[in-house]
């Protein structure tokens, strides 16, 4: 078995977060080797009725689980604060409005056997990713100008995640201490906003796992969004909320 952490990143959504943790315990959690379950409940949407709401349906899932609950919102330094704290072989990391497609147990764990695999993405219904086309390992191709014209490098970057899925403990807590809290995490393994992070990752692979070339996670959030009508902005790397 594979001991591994969950890290669970939340606003105040219990609605969103009721559905998210009935469907990963029955499809995902229950298949596996949980060593603990954390989650960071932000402070942001909804207000205090929800986030007591979003508490109680955290401890009625997980009664030991580890919840963090700070006073401000900010959703790099929420997985900092995660990933800093697992301590297990492997850390699956969700957030609050995502549910699993269908069952998924240990066999997302075998790409891990190639010691360059450092994050395995669950394949979502809302990534532009062509399993078919582009193979499981998830790229960015590298280019260069000459007399104004774009040319490929031949050359390559892994593209890392925090979309659902599952990364190595020490790759996950080495990234999270290299993290740059006023940054959109994501953007920081990539966009050249952090490059400390980026020379830490570049000699990794991130797996898109992906059976049947199917996406496995749907996000549920994108609807709950528009009808509230709120927007995700990302402005010189940072990324916050916005209501229309």
């Amino acid at each position: 078995m594979f001991k591994t952490d969950v890290c669970i990143v939340s606003a105040r959504r219990p609605d969103l977060l009721s559905d998210t943790l009935s469907s990963l315990s029955q499809r995902i959690f229950s298949n596996l080797d949980l060593v603990n379950v954390y989650m960071n409940l932000d402070p942001i949407f909804g207000d205090a009725k929800d986030h007591e709401a979003c508490v109680s349906l955290f401890r009625g899932h997980f009664p030991t689980g580890v919840l963090f609950e700070p006073e401000a919102p900010g959703f790099a330094n929420a997985v900092r604060r995660l990933w800093l704290a697992t301590t297990a072989d492997f850390v699956m990391h969700f957030e609050d409005d995502w549910v699993a497609l269908t069952d998924i147990g240990e066999e997302a764990f075998e790409p891990f056997s190639d010691p360059t695999v450092a994050q395995v993405s669950f394949h979502t219904e809302e990534k532009n990713w062509d399993v078919k086309k582009n193979g499981h390992l998830h790229r960015k191709n590298e280019y260069f100008r000459l007399a104004g014209v774009k040319l490929p490098k031949f050359t390559h970057r892994p593209i890392f995640t925090t979309s659902p899925s599952i990364l190595r403990g020490p790759f996950a807590r080495a990234c999270a201490g290299l993290m740059d809290v006023t940054k959109d995490p994501e953007k920081q393994f990539y966009s050249d906003v952090n490059l400390p992070l980026q020379a830490y990752v570049c000699k990794y692979d991130n797996y898109i796992f992906s059976p049947q070339n199917k996406p496995v996670i749907k996000d549920i959030g994108r609807n709950w969004r528009e009808e509230k009508g709120i927007k995700k902005i990302i402005r010189d790397s940072s990324s916050f909320w916005e209501a229309s």
